[in-house]
């Protein structure tokens, strides 16, 4: 056992100094790294699976919730966060395929009761899927895309770090898909 784990270190020692672009390994036992197997599945990179892994950590100390997937937040029954894969345009739905996560703006039923922010233009990257009255904080910065899915008549309100309005969306069905800047936008209440 002892010399299986020597071997492993070893050889993922090696692949980390030369730069390798082999799918991550899952490892066994009590010391496998949580959705490992997904990461497998997804033939992710060593280096793809810790870009994932660091920016679901970095996105889950602003927003909380619990990490549910390799690349989705269950935002406690509220909403989801699905973090995009480092140079993909979408998040992909893991568990199950290599297409992307359900989208509940822009596809399905208008109306759905949901408003989405995404944190590039036109619809892509990391997506935060809000649905409960709350304040949804805004992980990122720059240029990103919002689509307000909600009931009719529900519009999205936008604030900064000190709490002052600074934007409220038009009524549903409504979108923008350049809005200028998360950069000032601190928390979002859809409703």
């Amino acid at each position: 056992m002892r010399a299986h784990r020597l071997a492993t270190i070893t050889v993922a020692a090696a692949a980390l100094l030369l730069g390798s672009t082999a799918p991550a390994i899952a490892t066994s036992g009590s010391d496998a790294a949580p959705f490992a197997a997904q990461a497998t599945a997804a033939h992710l990179t060593t280096s793809q699976t810790n870009s994932l892994r660091a920016e679901v950590r970095r996105i889950m100390a602003t927003t909380g919730g619990k990490q549910v997937a390799l690349n989705k937040i269950d935002l406690n029954g509220q909403g989801n966060v699905l973090v995009a894969i480092p140079g993909e345009a979408h998040p992909r739905n893991l568990p199950t395929s290599s297409a992307d996560e359900y989208d509940h703006c822009t596809e399905g039923d208008v109306y759905s009761g949901y408003f989405c922010a995404y944190a590039s233009p036109s619809y892509q990257g990391t997506e935060i899927q809000m649905f409960a009255c709350k304040a949804y904080p805004i992980p990122w910065v720059g240029n990103g895309s919002w689509i307000n899915d909600q009931y009719p008549g529900t519009q999205a309100r936008f604030y900064n770090n000190s709490g002052t309005k600074i934007f409220t969306t038009p009524v549903p069905f409504s979108w923008n898909t350049n809005y200028s800047t998360w950069t000032n936008v601190h928390t979002i209440w859809p409703c």
